[in-house]
């Protein structure tokens, strides 16, 4: 009776710690997860983790935890991470650089960004290879340095703040929001249009909300007479 018991308990404990891992992401494609609970200033965000065949890349900096350091540890592969914009380079950056050795790309143009916290390794202009099935899109605005990432095999497209969704499923309109001095607008429009060239479905930004498989339409009906 009391080894069944003790079985049981043992059971129990491995659920729990199963449910804990789970809560810590969310996988949204067979090599694609969002990362639980982060948030920048007390707004939620999103950030995420694409694993590659010889690497895992990480597109913008999750807050540290040993939880989140065991899940992006688990795949046992090198870790790298690119900034979508140099708001991202929060100070749990160089917690991640020294404790996994990760290292962090970011655009030339957001070198001097006022919210970058922490020192990239490497500061590029020309567009780092991550793999064929990764591209590296520079799109101006958000910041001189803003970058997304579209990863083609699920079609898609990580935009950091370059654009987003809103409540009702549409692209919030940024144009009303208060822009900080490195802020360009036109700028910012123009690096949308840009972004019709790629054959997205899936929108994955850093604030706001996630636009599910129709994202290029929405961006479409978001830019016309714009």
């Amino acid at each position: 009776m009391k080894m069944t018991l003790s079985i049981i308990s043992f059971l129990i404990f491995l659920g729990s710690c199963n449910v804990k891992n789970e809560s810590i992401y969310q996988k949204l494609h067979s090599n694609i997860y969002k990362i639980n609970d982060q948030y920048f200033y007390g707004e939620k965000v999103h950030t995420y983790l694409i694993e590659l065949e010889d690497k895992v890349l990480l597109f913008d900096l999750p807050t540290y935890s040993y939880e989140v350091e065991k899940f992006v540890t688990s795949f046992e592969k090198p870790l790298y991470a690119i900034l979508s914009h140099g708001s991202c380079g929060i100070p749990d950056g160089t917690r991640w650089q020294e404790k996994t050795g990760l290292k962090v790309y970011a655009h030339e143009g957001d070198t001097h960004h006022p919210w970058l916290k922490m020192t990239p390794d490497v500061f590029f202009t020309k567009t780092p290879d991550f793999g064929e099935n990764i591209e590296i899109i520079h799109t101006p605005g958000h910041s001189a340095g803003a970058i997304c990432l579209f990863e083609k095999t699920s079609k898609s497209l990580f935009t950091g703040d370059t654009f987003y969704g809103n409540n009702h499923g549409e692209v919030k309109d940024f144009r009303k929001e208060n822009h900080a001095d490195y802020e360009n607008p036109s700028t910012r429009i123009e690096s949308c249009k840009k972004l019709l060239n790629y054959d997205f479905e899936h929108v994955y930004p850093f604030h706001y909300e996630i636009i599910e498989g129709s994202g290029r339409e929405k961006l479409t009906k978001y830019l016309r007479d714009k």
